[in-house]
């Protein structure tokens, strides 16, 4: 494939990873109404946690498929879920955030980190790389990574601007809407991903 044809696939890839509705999003919008540094900060983490994942997937290449369904994937499936169900019960409990337009130094750092833990322990972004990310890195070279990792970039920057937008037009029903909403994907996935590593196949399948 040429490098053109490999950076579109690549951005299209990388939007089907960062876009549809799940914990991260979720947690970058509820970071974004305390401003949107904080919620850039915790894309920043998780587009950081997938750049770790993609090397960590390139050294395992050979014994990675025997990741996928093992009992490392249950582990990781466990820890997930733990992170998830108290990112759902910070989120539940805590009060409206003040407005904040610049965001200080240390509730980014603290954005950062909670994005880069969730993303390294994230069942799905785990396993996305486990088998999109793997099924592509041998096939698709250099301009694929370009391409994923600029539109996950395009993605962080636009995401929480646009829930800040919304937080400005009427703060209390956006409010209500990103708490009622993070709560729900956070706590949905955490559950789901408990009862998948305890009863369930832990095995994202092939490609």
């Amino acid at each position: 494939m040429d490098p053109m044809g490999g950076l579109a696939l690549g951005m299209l890839l990388g939007y089907s990873l960062a876009v549809p509705p799940g914990p991260m999003n979720a947690l970058i919008a509820a970071w974004s109404l305390r401003g949107w540094r904080q919620g850039f900060a915790v894309g920043a983490g998780a587009m950081s946690a997938d750049l770790l994942l993609m090397v960590l997937t390139l050294a395992l290449y050979k014994s990675a498929s025997a990741f996928v369904g093992g009992p490392a994937m249950r582990l990781a499936m466990l820890l997930g879920s733990a992170l998830l169900l108290f990112l759902a019960y910070r989120i539940a409990v805590s009060k409206p955030p003040r407005e904040i337009d610049r965001g200080s130094d240390g509730d980014a750092i603290r954005g950062y980190v909670v994005g880069l833990s969730l993303g390294l322990v994230n069942p799905y972004q785990v396993g996305w790389w486990l088998t999109v990310g793997l099924s592509s890195i041998g096939a698709f070279g250099v301009a694929w990574a370009l391409g994923l990792f600029t539109a996950i970039f395009t993605w962080i920057v636009s995401f929480p601007a646009a829930v800040r937008a919304g937080w400005r037009a009427n703060r209390r029903a956006t409010w209500l809407l990103i708490k009622g909403f993070s709560v729900l994907v956070l706590a949905g996935f955490g559950l789901y991903f408990l009862y998948v590593a305890a009863v369930g196949d832990a095995s994202f399948g092939p490609a």
